[in-house]
């Protein structure tokens, strides 16, 4: 038991966040820690437990406690004597309220130490996880801090570190040479722009790798990258692993060529449908879902806050008179659905879900063969699909957009749309579209909106998400007439009209926006995953996201250091007020789902791992697979071997004097004698 009057704690050697170490009076060797989690201090030992709250409160007995210089003092006084100290301790405590972590990989007050992040950490370090944290809580930092663990624990082991695109991979390559114990020749880049094989997966110099899935996963198929090399793969923006996309390819050969593989996935959102996060757990082969939310206590002290608010709007009178003439096109023709027989729901129920699902039964019948089956009602469908489209630029976007895609249809060769931009109807909201010539409300709400807010905080960022380019370049000639200086972001969009950026001037204009050259980014999709976009104090959103997945990306763009603020507008009326509900609904369920599938993860165990669990301090005890065939010469014969490989899997190159080496492309290399040798 502990008996004192005054006992000093110094933080220990590790340097963990709100962590000190009390020498035991009874054993100096031994030493108690005593905690402190923002409000209250504790030490437990096996007598005795101590707290201490800021407000005086649940104390047992009386102390007074001080922080200063990293030494936590705490005195048994009286309650008249505590109360100021408290107070003291408080303010003292959020002076020196960030510890940073101390690991031999890591590079001295780099990195923030978080107990939410320690935790992740630690269940990472135990196999294949999924990590979900909202914008800005630091998922790089837990991706960064289990790869410095691994590189310290097996020497000679390889981190593969894999991103969507080419400005976040080398995002993410900045941000590892920042904060860990790396050199620039110790990381390669591989985004299918240079000599992979010589420069990144045959260099030994390399530990760190960063790359865009699909260029891995080309070079896997020619043979060139080793994955049992790899103590790690971390896999950022992991929702969008399903179906083929590559992520799902890379994790499953490398579950089967690594005898122990470790993935780590991260995301801000998985999906707000049990399916969806189910699929994204089987691709990635998880085992594991660690994940937090903002109104998780851990995490809440980096969350400053964020206001959400909306601001409901009348389409103008131009926009009404096009809107009903889409809708008197689209009433048209569903009716021809209905006298066919291939519609048996009122009209008001019929939305696109029904006609894409009648879509897919109908082409499954053209292909089966059924009698009846009909080409013509599969290009009306798609005409009706279109004209939704089009329903939906006018309600929720701009007469520019709309003017766009009416052209894209009409200089389209699809079937569908040559018999849809025949049609008189189509030709009069052609006509329409045209003659208008007015802004959609929401641009001077947004104008408005920046005006207010600049005026207020003149050297405030903002952020203004829309889904379409085309009303993006609008929305920043608008803003630039008012006098704000406004740029566009968005992706490279092969193959279709409208403004468009290489990776280059994406890194370009987001080094600039966060240099301050700018004060308004007005950004499509591209915006919303992963870069590191500077903290924004508004988000406005043009239109709600529908998906789950958005909302909470578009969202995380503030508040993130300083409380931000998050307009939405919604046109009344039209498909925003759906979208505005939906949206807010599935972002509120993600935390629910999550834990179901956890459960599930927990009942169903590990996955089956070849090898033995590899020992720390120990090389990485695992190579490239180069297998090298001999053949044998037993009583001086050369017995012939028949070897059935492709053409296309081999190519030749130059080996040992008598012999030929032929190059698989799963590394495995035949040495084929001459000597009567075929294959």
């Amino acid at each position: 038991m502990i008996a004192f009057k005054t006992f000093i704690a110094r933080r220990p050697a590790n340097g963990q966040m709100r962590v000190w170490e009390v020498p035991s009076q009874e054993d100096p060797s031994k030493t108690y820690r005593v905690t402190f989690d923002g409000e209250r201090f504790t030490c437990t030992c096996p007598d005795f437990t101590f707290r201490a709250r800021k407000q005086g409160r649940e104390c047992k007995h009386i102390y007074a406690v001080r922080v200063a210089e990293g030494l936590l003092t705490v005195t048994k006084s009286s309650k008249a004597e505590v109360q100021e100290a408290v107070e003291l301790a408080g303010k003292d405590e959020a002076k020196e309220s960030t510890y940073f972590v101390n690991h031999p990989m890591v590079r001295p007050n780099t990195v923030e130490d978080r107990e939410y992040q320690r935790k992740m950490v630690e269940e990472a370090l135990e196999g294949n996880t999924l990590v979900v944290l909202p914008t800005a809580l630091g998922k790089t930092v837990i991706a960064e801090l289990v790869a410095a663990e691994l590189l310290y624990r097996h020497p000679g082991c390889r981190i593969l570190v894999m991103a969507p695109t080419k400005p976040l991979v080398l995002q993410h390559r900045e941000s590892f040479l920042r904060h860990l114990k790396l050199e620039p020749n110790e990381v390669g880049v591989v985004t299918g722009e240079v000599n992979s094989r010589e420069l990144v997966w045959d260099n030994p110099d390399v530990r760190v790798v960063f790359a865009t899935p699909q260029s891995v996963w080309n070079d896997c198929r020619k043979g060139y990258v080793g994955l049992e090399e790899f103590a790690l793969m971390i896999l950022d923006e992991c929702h969008r692993s399903r179906s083929r996309y590559a992520y799902t390819r890379l994790a499953s050969e490398y579950v089967r060529r690594c005898p122990w593989p470790r993935i780590l996935a991260l995301t801000a959102s998985p999906g707000s449908e049990e399916e969806r996060v189910l699929e994204v757990v089987r691709n990635l082969m998880i085992e594991r879902i660690v994940w937090r939310t903002e109104e998780d206590e851990d995490v809440q002290r980096y969350i400053p806050g964020v206001k959400v608010s909306w601001v409901r709007l009348q389409i103008p009178e131009q926009y009404q008179l096009i809107r009903s003439e889409i809708r008197r096109a689209i009433e048209s023709r569903l009716r021809e659905l209905y006298s066919a027989g291939l519609l048996r729901i009122p009209m008001e129920s019929v939305n696109r879900k029904v006609l894409v699902q009648l879509m897919s039964r109908l082409r499954a019948e053209i292909e089966s063969g059924v009698k009846g089956a009909n080409m013509h009602y599969m290009s009306l469908l798609s005409s009706i699909l279109s004209l939704y489209h089009a329903l939906e630029l006018i309600e929720s976007q701009h007469v520019h957009s709309l003017r766009e895609y009416l052209k894209e249809v009409m200089d389209s060769e699809l079937r569908s749309h040559r018999m849809l931009a025949k049609s008189p109807d189509f030709q009069r909201i052609v006509k329409m579209a045209e003659y208008c010539n007015v802004d959609h409300t929401k641009v001077e709400a947004l104008c408005a909106i920046v005006d207010a807010h600049l005026r207020e905080k003149p050297n405030d960022r903002i952020m203004v998400f829309s889904n379409i380019r085309h009303t993006a370049e609008v929305l920043v000639d608008r803003l630039n007439q008012r006098g704000h200086s406004a740029r566009i972001f968005v992706g490279k969009a092969e193959g279709k009209d409208g403004p468009r950026m290489t990776q280059e001037e994406q890194i370009r204009t987001l080094r600039e926006f966060r240099e301050g050259r700018f004060r308004v980014l007005v950004a499509t999709s591209i915006g919303e995953e992963g870069l590191d976009v500077p903290e924004c104090g508004l988000v406005v959103f043009y239109e709600p996201a529908v998906s789950g997945i958005r909302y909470v990306q578009r969202r995380g763009r503030t508040g993130r250091r300083l409380p931000g603020k998050v307009v939405i507008l919604v046109a009344e009326g039209t498909v925003d007020e759906y979208y505005f509900r939906e949206g807010y609904r599935r972002a509120r369920r993600m935390s629910e789902v999550l834990r179901r599938v956890a459960e599930r993860l927990q009942e169903k165990g590990s996955i089956e791992r070849r090898g033995p669990r590899p020992e720390p301090g120990r090389p990485w005890p695992w190579r490239r697979e180069e297998l090298s065939v001999e053949l044998g010469t037993e009583g001086g014969q050369v017995e012939p071997l028949e070897v059935q490989v492709p053409d296309e899997a081999l190519e030749v190159r130059e080996g040992p004097s008598s012999s030929e080496l032929y190059h698989c492309r799963r590394n495995v290399y035949l040495l084929l004698l001459k000597a009567g040798a075929k294959g």
